[in-house]
């Protein structure tokens, strides 16, 4: 049986999505526009809701891109969802999170050897992922006290919240990863193995 990601044809780069597929590639700061955009082009007006969550929440903001980037990592892999664990698998190492951290993400959901600030925020996330009726003040008082502001807490929420949401629209579409992401994660392993 066919996925949906290979019944439906790419939709018809239109010049207006054209603009936002070049709006993704600048913000991601990917060479090429990700095939879970492409699917979704054929439903221009669907593309055009999905993608200003995701730079709106990844790409910008108080909070990191790597931390951002991690935190996706680890709710894509506790979601199964393969294709948002690539891509952001890929991500990670283009802006220096380490294999073994990249591993631990993968599966433990954490990341140990990251910086206690850097874990606090990842295990926040991973739990709202999981359960999001567990927050409560404690946690805004655990992540001050990492360092981090209010502005900053609530990003983190937004970080889990479109973790789940996009693991939930790739799972569905069963979207197939990007050569040039397979191709950048291979060739890390194979750096390392020759390490």
């Amino acid at each position: 049986m066919r996925t949906i990601s290979t019944i439906v044809d790419n939709g018809e780069v239109t010049p207006s999505i054209k603009e936002t597929f070049g709006k993704v590639q600048e913000a991601l700061q990917a060479p090429f526009t990700p095939h879970f955009f492409q699917v979704w082009a054929v439903s221009e007006e669907s593309l055009e809701g999905i993608w200003p969550v995701m730079r709106h929440i990844l790409t910008s903001g108080k909070v990191s891109r790597k931390l951002k980037e991690m935190i996706f990592v680890a709710i894509s892999s506790f979601k199964g969802c393969n294709y948002c664990q690539s891509a952001h698998h890929a991500f990670c190492l283009s802006i220096g999170v380490t294999a073994e951290q990249i591993d631990d993400l993968i599966n433990q959901y954490t990341a140990p050897t990251a910086s206690p600030k850097e874990k606090a925020a990842i295990d926040f996330a991973m739990r709202l992922a999981r359960d999001p009726h567990s927050s409560s003040e404690d946690d805004f008082i655990e992540l001050r006290g990492h360092g981090f502001s209010d502005e900053e807490v609530m990003e983190i929420i937004a970080m889990s919240g479109m973790g789940v949401f996009y693991t939930h629209l790739a799972n569905a579409t069963k979207i197939v990863v990007d050569s040039g992401f397979k191709k950048k994660i291979e060739s890390s392993r194979t750096e390392a193995a020759e390490a």
